[in-house]
């Protein structure tokens, strides 16, 4: 069972027939749409009256507002996050052959991938939970900065046990990072412009050219042979100017979002909270810097608290925020999942895709610079420049398959049949590999699955947040991705 998302039907996923009158005061419409009744019915239970009328009104001013200067650099900033995700994704496949030269201690070699993975389970469970609790803006400013510091750590390290306890670190950073940075986006551009949220997925791939392009200059010129003799640690340097290299590259990023570009919170996670005057902050903010006129008050959403009998929270500190959020959480954001047989289906039916696709996608695209580096039978060059130029070319044509899903969700066949067919055809490329006879054929196809995969990946990431309400997004979307990276885990074991 398929969710509505935020885009359906042209209106919010909150929308509900309710009008604002010019006194501030709030009354029904003439009537409720089908749609309306249809989505008031899948959230039944997840969300009330009060957040649904409130979510509506932030929505339609900040479609009054429109797509500006704040949201276009949002877009660009929010890309970092996605970027930074595929450095360590392809980051820790890169440098393993090297790494498997070097170190002597190794047991096994996928252990590496088995803690990071473990850490990107931990970090989706608990940035995606608390994004719901203590808001999306910590997360997003801090999952891509303490990464980059731990991957230039790595850097440094001496053996094999302390390589993999930096990479748990570092995954438990990258496990929240994407799936916060969707839910933030979702909730700061208009319904016009939320089909950008799939085309963000681009800059996930432009992060795989980025470890391609590095890795063919660091991994193929400064690493070890991979003989038998002893690889010493000042031959074999190339894969820590890899690490230290895209280490830079996420603090520079991380700082950018602090310090040049200060987000504010999400207004739909304040509302959920109650602390009305702040979202109505926050959007105003957003029509400052857009240079619009600043139209949401606070007794517009006092307006509605009124109607539905309900009472506006005070400003409170940061303590008091943490302490009422804890105090106030328990298995409630789990349980608004489920909540009515439809919102349970569809819940399922998600978490289930993003599980099986947690499986396959890294047992073909992680893996892909190893297999090539084995394809003798048609291919005579082996050589580490040879593998790491197919792989770019790869890699850069994944970036079409975001870019591409962009404007196909947009027609009207829509997210779930763009997902579907992507998924079909992705699946029938990916059996046909498996007979091809040449070198040509064989980029061939690889370029063909890429960009289909990635078409797939970035309809997922970007219908998963849409689909589920506001005040359980952050956890909605971070058990999804909890189990992208259970999926993952099992790849490592799989792949040993």
């Amino acid at each position: 069972m398929a969710a509505p998302s935020e885009k359906s039907g042209g209106k919010g996923a909150m929308e509900t027939g309710l009008k604002q009158t010019p006194s501030g005061s709030v009354q029904h419409g003439e009537a409720d749409s089908d749609a309306d009744s249809a989505l008031r019915d899948f959230y039944t239970g997840a969300v009330n009256e009060n957040y649904r009328m409130k979510s509506e009104l932030i929505a339609k001013h900040l479609g009054e507002i429109g797509m500006g200067k704040f949201q276009w650099i949002l877009f660009v900033v929010n890309g970092f996050g996605w970027i930074v995700d595929n450095f360590w994704s392809q980051g820790i496949t890169a440098i393993r052959p090297p790494i498997g030269n070097e170190f002597t201690d190794i047991a096994r070699l996928s252990f590496s991938s088995v803690a990071y993975y473990v850490g990107l389970i931990v970090g989706a469970s608990f940035w995606g939970t608390t994004a719901d609790l203590i808001g999306r803006k910590p997360a997003f400013n801090a999952t891509i900065l303490y990464g980059g510091v731990f991957a230039c750590a790595v850097a440094g390290v001496q053996n094999f046990t302390g390589f993999c306890v930096l990479w748990a670190i570092i995954g438990t950073a990258a496990g929240g990072n994407v799936p916060v940075d969707s839910v933030v986006f979702l909730e700061f551009v208009p319904q016009t412009h939320q089909w950008l949220l799939v085309s963000l997925s681009a800059w996930w791939n432009l992060g795989q050219v980025i470890v391609s392009l590095l890795a063919w200059v660091f991994l193929a010129h400064f690493a070890c042979p991979s003989t038998d003799a002893p690889c010493r640690m000042q031959d074999n340097m190339g894969w820590r100017y890899l690490m230290i290299t895209l280490g830079g590259i996420a603090i520079a990023f991380g700082l950018i979002r602090i310090v040049a570009f200060k987000i504010p919170e999400s207004p739909k996670f304040l509302i959920s909270k109650g602390r009305d005057a702040e979202a109505v902050e926050a959007v105003n903010y957003i029509a400052r810097y857009n240079g619009r006129p600043e139209t949401l008050t606070l007794d517009m959403l006092q307006a509605v608290d009124r109607h539905c009998n309900a009472g506006s929270g005070s400003k409170l500190s940061h303590m008091e925020i943490l302490r009422e959020s804890f105090r106030d959480y328990n298995a409630d954001n789990y349980k608004k999942l489920f909540a009515g047989r439809k919102m349970a289906q569809h819940t399922s039916v998600t978490f289930l895709i993003w599980l099986t696709v947690g499986v396959a996608y890294p047992l073909y695209f992680a893996f892909i610079p190893s297999y090539l580096a084995t394809k003798e039978t048609y291919s005579t060059n082996t050589s580490l420049d040879h593998t790491y130029m197919v792989y770019c070319i790869v890699s850069s044509a994944g970036v079409i398959g975001p870019i591409a899903a962009g404007f196909c969700v947009e027609t009207r066949f829509g997210r779930r049949w763009m997902m579907a067919a992507s998924a079909v055809m992705t699946g029938a490329f990916l059996f046909a590999y498996t007979a091809v006879g040449t070198e040509a054929a064989d980029i061939g196809f690889q370029c063909a699955t890429a960009i289909l995969g990635n078409f797939e990946y970035a309809v997922m990431y970007a219908f998963t947040p849409e689909s589920f309400p506001g005040p359980v997004r952050g956890t909605g979307t971070g058990i999804a991705a909890t189990l992208l990276r259970v999926g993952g885990l099992v790849a490592s074991f799989v792949s040993t």
